[in-house]
């Protein structure tokens, strides 16, 4: 395991074409895997971008970037500034969140967790922000996915301020029964 010159902490390379970090195998990145950090694609550990970021703010790793070392987050946001969409900081905020409650995260995609909790349970949470729109179409689909992979679905809600609210969503029936009409009643009766 390389060690910057500055820090004791691990290095992780960082790969701006494709927006992640790696490592090569190491006692540190198996043991980062275990937790459910990056995922190996043969020797190497690639972690996603908002892994890195988490990582960084812990002080658990440093980033190489070229010749450069990279000790915080807004180091890495002014350096690589491309890599961060406007989903980054709900990402991070509801990572952070989730590892602080001591739940294992991996990655799926942009706003989309595999979540772990203490007991072992598995659920898909998905992140959104306060006042994006969506439609219950998207809605269903999320708990039909996940009643697929037999997950629980959960929304993670990241406000205007950076409050978090979470959300289990189950699926339900909308139908509306058809009634007989009833004949109204006459005003002379």
């Amino acid at each position: 395991m390389l060690m910057s010159r500055s820090t004791k902490a691990p290095e992780i390379y960082f790969d701006e074409s494709i927006c992640k970090g790696y490592a090569y195998r190491s006692s540190f990145t198996d043991e980062l895997e275990e937790r459910w950090f990056g995922k190996y694609y043969g020797n190497k550990l690639m972690l996603d971008l908002v892994e890195v970021a988490y990582l960084l703010s812990q002080d658990k790793i440093i980033v190489k970037s070229g010749d450069k070392y990279i000790d915080n987050v807004e180091e890495l946001v002014k350096d690589h500034g491309k890599c961060f969409d406007k989903f980054f900081w709900p990402m991070l905020s509801v990572f952070k969140d989730l590892r602080e409650r001591g739940r294992r995260i991996r990655v799926v995609e942009p706003l989309k967790f595999l979540v772990k909790d203490k007991t072992g349970e598995l659920r898909v949470v998905y992140v959104l922000e306060e006042k994006m729109s969506l439609n219950i179409d998207y809605l269903q689909s999320i708990v039909s996915e996940a009643m697929r992979n037999n997950l629980k679905a959960t929304l993670a809600i990241v406000s205007l301020q950076g409050e978090l609210t979470y959300y289990d969503i189950t699926s339900a029936n909308l139908m509306v029964e058809k009634n007989e009409r009833v004949q109204p009643a006459s005003r002379y009766a």
